[in-house]
């Protein structure tokens, strides 16, 4: 219950001496809502406390329970929802309430990344400044980003993001519960590049070839069909040498920052939108991956490849706020 504030005792005596709401709105100078309510609860309780408010009292998300949530988060970040839902005896909507809205905290999936010690942040940043600096004429709009990706004829599912249902576990096992895998499934490795306009052709690259143009070098006039050019199977170095003399605008691997696969739009966005539409499903040899493969990349259109780009410097902007270090991944 809450004691009554002055407004509502001096509304109350209005009342009583019969005054109407809009007098009473007249002389205290306070809201026709506050008068209204509070002469409307005097006339039917008789009193100007509030009414008690309907629903169960708390009994699960309690004070006492939030604090000890606190506590195990605090002793162990990875520990599992569905763990403490059972710990603590409460619902999962309930347990949602107590780390969302209670401790302000967000569940944040695991993922793998390249370890970054203080010397790799401190050039990450350095290059990143430098980079967003080059991005201020729109230069990154006709950059063309190059990556390479391998993919396999075996389906790429995650046990805890895809679920099969079924009545019973033999049920379950008929329906694909268990992705029957090989030790070395049959891959294809992929070559391609994007800008915010246009991209090139998949490049199939031959086993055993390395070096295939792995850094990101710019045009002013990109040159689509690029890849599809015969190149030297060698080094790294000595292909990038390549590229810079038929390029005058070219990152080179020194400039590119080290251990940032989230700075590259082939990687950050265009890989992974293409795993998710190809990497689905059995493939019964590598030339139906490909055909696959080939026919995801076409759907590809001009408007997702510019959305992807002007994400570039943001990015960039993200590691220098982030002084060189993780930071949200959003594209």
């Amino acid at each position: 219950m809450v004691a009554p504030s002055p407004y509502r005792t001096a509304i109350i005596d209005c009342v009583k001496s019969g005054m109407t709401n809009s007098e009473i709105v007249k002389k205290l100078k306070v809201s026709r809502v506050l008068v209204f309510r509070t002469a409307q609860r005097y006339r039917r309780l008789g009193t100007s406390d509030d009414m008690q408010r309907r629903g169960r009292p708390v009994t699960v998300t309690t004070p006492e329970a939030v604090k000890a949530v606190r506590e195990k988060i605090r002793r162990t970040p990875e520990r599992s929802m569905r763990k403490m839902v059972k710990e603590h005896k409460m619902s999962r909507e309930s347990m949602r309430t107590v780390v969302k809205d209670k401790l302000k905290m967000i569940p944040h999936r695991m993922q793998k990344g390249a370890f970054l010690n203080q010397k790799n942040k401190t050039f990450r940043m350095k290059k990143a400044r430098k980079l967003l600096a080059g991005t201020k004429d729109g230069s990154h709009l006709t950059t063309l980003f190059t990556d390479e990706k391998i993919f396999t004829v075996e389906p790429n599912k995650n046990g805890q993001n895809h679920r099969i249902i079924a009545t019973d576990y033999q049920s379950a096992c008929e329906k694909g519960k268990i992705l029957n895998k090989t030790s070395h499934p049959a891959s294809v490795m992929v070559f391609a590049g994007i800008t915010a306009d246009g991209k090139t052709p998949l490049i199939f690259v031959d086993p055993g070839v390395k070096g295939v143009a792995l850094s990101q070098f710019s045009l002013r006039k990109p040159t689509m069909d690029l890849p599809a050019r015969r190149r030297p199977r060698s080094s790294c170095q000595r292909d990038s040498r390549v590229v810079s003399r038929q390029f005058s605008e070219f990152v080179s691997a020194a400039d590119w920052p080290a251990s940032s696969p989230d700075l590259n739009p082939m990687d950050y966005a265009v890989w992974i939108n293409l795993t998710e539409k190809v990497s689905s499903k059995n493939y019964p040899s590598i030339k139906a991956l490909k055909t696959a493969l080939i026919k995801k990349w076409d759907e590809i259109d001009d408007d997702y490849l510019r959305a992807v780009i002007d994400a570039y410097p943001k990015r960039l902007k993200a590691v220098i706020n982030a002084k060189g270090g993780r930071f949200e991944n959003y594209s």
